[in-house]
């Protein structure tokens, strides 16, 4: 008995992106047909490629990818698997919809205590693998949540700088430091007119800038070093780490089951302490290395980045609080002025002094 014809509504996610297509999913002659109604996704997936994501049970929705290929779909009726079946008999291996369920239920109970055991015990340590592993778009995503969350809380009266010459010198400089230094990172620089002495890096390339930073990071060459270093955060997704660490076992939860909807308002509770809290000296060392190394790639003079560490260790013990939020965010070791200054060979300087100017008057507009 065939089911030509048989359909269902379902979820298409084509590997590649994040975005999600609503679909048709047909049993015709030759294969599993797909369609979407804007005409974006037409395909047909051949009976023998057709394989279950997870297993199938009472109530769950089925998910399907091919043999080959990062290809998901979603259909929510669980029944249209029984109809399919007949034309690819390997979906049998992993419904379970029959199974036992007080034995299905003793398993569940037994491997959410081993995961939650786990997880006091080895998320520490497994912070940066998870967080290596992150996909980038989901990275990017909160991202964004992070930077605009945070803006709120730390800068909440201040406006964003928008002169666009400034805005193209920045992007000169980040091109150029990226250059040195491939990643998989677009990096976005956001400049705030704020008086606070402070920057930081949110996951997935976003920099925020205060135009304090600005004024005080001696010269080009000085704002090109802390940009090194902020770029070193993220290439080394530290802040990621922080963000598995915060979210826990949420956070693995919803990636295990592909579940990301619930991010966004997660990392939103978390965009102050990300943006404020120090980050190790471990992290922060990794950070100056990087940025010495940028620095050094691009001929870029290492001085300036010297002269902004020293200025602010001179200026952190005043009463001068926008430069104590810096250090609040980016604690000071006694060696960091002088690591810089022990392995920074480049002579060059980041821009041009009109670049500069630019930068400097970006916020005025």
């Amino acid at each position: 008995m065939t089911a030509w014809g048989a359909s269902a509504d379902g979820t298409y996610l084509d590997g590649r992106t994040a975005r999600r297509h609503s679909v048709r999913a047909s049993i015709a002659a030759d294969g599993l047909r797909i369609e979407s109604g804007d005409g974006a996704v037409a395909e047909i997936w051949p009976f023998a490629d057709l394989r279950l994501v997870d297993e199938v049970y009472a109530g769950r929705p089925v998910r399907l990818k091919r043999k080959s290929g990062g290809e998901r779909l979603t259909i929510a009726d669980a029944e249209f698997l029984d109809r399919l079946r007949p034309h690819a008999r390997q979906l049998r291996r992993k419904d379970l919809r029959g199974a036992n369920t007080k034995l299905r239920a003793a398993g569940w109970i037994g491997a959410t205590a081993a995961v939650l055991a786990g997880f006091w015990f080895l998320l520490p340590l497994a912070a940066g693998p998870v967080a290596s592993q992150v996909p980038l778009s989901w990275e990017e995503g909160l991202g964004r949540t992070v930077q605009r969350q945070a803006l709120a809380l730390m800068a909440s009266g201040s406006r964003v700088c928008t002169g666009r010459a400034g805005q193209r010198a920045i992007e000169r400089l980040v091109r150029r430091l990226s250059a040195a230094r491939p990643s998989r990172y677009r990096f976005r620089v956001t400049v705030v007119n704020d008086k606070t002495v402070n920057a930081f890096a949110a996951p997935g390339g976003y920099i925020v800038v205060f135009r304090g930073l600005i004024d005080s990071s001696s010269g080009p060459d000085g704002l090109a070093g802390v940009m090194a270093h902020e770029m070193g955060h993220v290439i080394e997704r530290h802040g990621m780490e922080g963000l598995v660490k915060a979210l826990g076992l949420s956070f693995i939860m919803s990636a295990l089951i592909g579940d990301t909807s619930g991010f966004s308002s997660i990392a939103a509770d978390v965009a102050q302490n990300l943006a404020t809290s120090k980050f190790g000296r471990d992290a922060e060392r990794e950070a100056d290395r990087i940025a010495v190394e940028m620095l050094n790639r691009t001929g870029i003079s290492g001085r300036g980045f010297q002269a902004f560490f020293q200025a602010m260790a001179r200026k952190s013990g005043t009463e001068d609080k926008s430069i104590g939020r810096y250090f609040a965010s980016h604690p000071a070791t006694g060696g960091r002025a002088q690591f810089v200054g022990t392995h920074a060979t480049g002579t060059r300087p980041a821009m041009s002094d009109a670049d500069w100017q630019a930068i400097r008057r970006m916020c005025r507009g």
